[in-house]
């Protein structure tokens, strides 16, 4: 979904530099990643960030210090008109994949905390300040009130924002397995479309490869503590691309008010409003441009250039919005990429939905027939797949079976994700 918003006085950016970190009452005018925003006020536009989580609660909706939303396709909408009230983010309608409406109410608390590290709204003296300047969220539900989802759900949200708008997605997720077909097409087709996908690499504090993280054309995040250090608890991999903070980061939360929360789900979003920023300041660039001007402009954390720790280093906003990209893709990623045993789960014991397997067939297949023969299913036109029925205790022996077929183009499980 798409978060928006001017947001509020800045409390902590949480970012990548030491500069000073304003006081109270100064607006937001200069954040914590040292980068002057007012300064580029006039030249930023209103972009459009996805948050494929749970949504954004209406306490920072609609009044003073809350969300408020519209109907109008992202892409179209214009700078919002001056108010009395003083939101705290500024938001467009979204969608609710988990019960198929558009009531995105934020029923878990994590969606609006990392709704405002994007984009809560500055210069307004009024609680903290978001990365991604005077950008908009669309909330894109994709998780029960528990904080668990599936991959299918992923990628029928993730097609959602591309079709609805999206420059930048934001996925606070993570689940132990390989990157799916299903999402990864997902991936493709919004990646295809010039937006950028962000995600949280993990709190495993372990080598493990999480999706939608190890997905090919998504920037895995690693989290950093308040003193720059890797943070303990982040998951470690092939799949990281470049660290944020992480730690105790203080943004909006459910219900109303301000509150510290800790995890990836806290760096993902950084990154994802430094993409939005990147964008407005480079308007032609592609999404792997974008992922250049941040990546390379990184600051090393441990090791020089990429590791399996920190990736490419901490984001540096200020270096990105000035140098730009160095080059058409990331270029502190060739020849770092070492292969490493990840301990996340194989395919066959990554946790997924009991007889649930995502098939996608090659045009002219003979669908019915394979479909019925080894148990139901119908076509999912979020997912641009089917989804089959099969009896539980059988998905291996299917799945193996499905993927030997030359109609399918992929096949996998349904597997399951928490947010974090």
């Amino acid at each position: 979904s798409r978060v928006s918003g001017r947001r509020a006085d800045t409390k902590t950016m949480g970012s990548a530099v030491g500069d000073k970190i304003p006081k109270a009452g100064q607006g937001g005018r200069v954040s914590r990643d040292g980068f002057d925003h007012e300064r580029l006020e006039s030249g930023v536009h209103p972009l459009d960030v996805v948050l494929e989580d749970v949504s954004v609660a209406a306490a920072h909706c609609a009044t003073p210090g809350s969300v408020s939303t519209s109907r109008t396709a992202a892409a179209a909408l214009p700078r919002p008109a001056a108010s009395t009230a003083t939101p705290t983010t500024l938001s467009v309608s979204g969608w609710n994949v988990i019960d198929d409406n558009d009531n995105t109410q934020d029923d878990h608390g994590h969606g609006t905390h990392v709704a405002g590290v994007i984009g809560a709204a500055t210069n307004n003296v009024i609680g903290v300040a978001g990365l991604g300047w005077d950008t908009r969220v669309m909330p894109v539900k994709i998780a029960t009130r528990q904080g668990y989802t599936w991959s299918s759900a992923l990628a029928s949200g993730i097609r959602y924002a591309a079709d609805h708008g999206a420059n930048v997605i934001n996925m606070s997720v993570a689940g132990a397995a390989p990157c799916p077909g299903d999402v990864q097409a997902a991936v493709d087709y919004a990646h295809e479309k010039g937006i950028v996908l962000v995600a949280s690499a993990g709190n495993d504090g372990a080598n493990v490869s999480n999706l939608p993280a190890n997905c090919t054309h998504v920037l895995g995040v690693a989290a950093t503590t308040s003193d720059g250090s890797l943070a303990s608890y982040s998951s470690y991999g092939n799949h990281v691309s470049v660290a944020a903070p992480g730690s105790l980061i203080y943004s909006t939360m459910m219900g109303g008010g301000y509150g510290n929360m800790s995890g990836t789900s806290m760096s993902a979003p950084y990154v994802a409003g430094l993409a939005a920023l990147v964008r407005s300041q480079y308007s032609v660039y592609t999404p792997d441009q974008i992922a250049s001007a941040i990546l390379d402009n990184a600051d090393d954390v441990e090791p020089a250039g990429w590791d399996q720790h920190a990736g490419c280093g901490r984001i540096n906003a200020f270096q990105s919005l000035s140098m730009g990209a160095r080059g058409d893709t990331p270029t502190c990623q060739v020849g770092a990429v070492t292969p490493v045993t990840p301990t996340s789960q194989s395919p066959a014991t990554a946790p997924f939905v009991p007889g649930r397997i995502i098939v996608s067939f090659r045009s002219g297949a003979k669908v019915a027939q394979t479909v019925q023969r080894y148990g139901v299913g119908k076509f999912a036109p979020t997912l641009n797949a089917w989804k089959m029925q099969v009896p539980q205790g059988q998905e291996q022996a299917v799945l193996a079976a499905l993927r030997t077929d030359p109609s399918v183009s992929y096949a996998n499980l349904d597997y399951e994700l928490v947010i974090r």
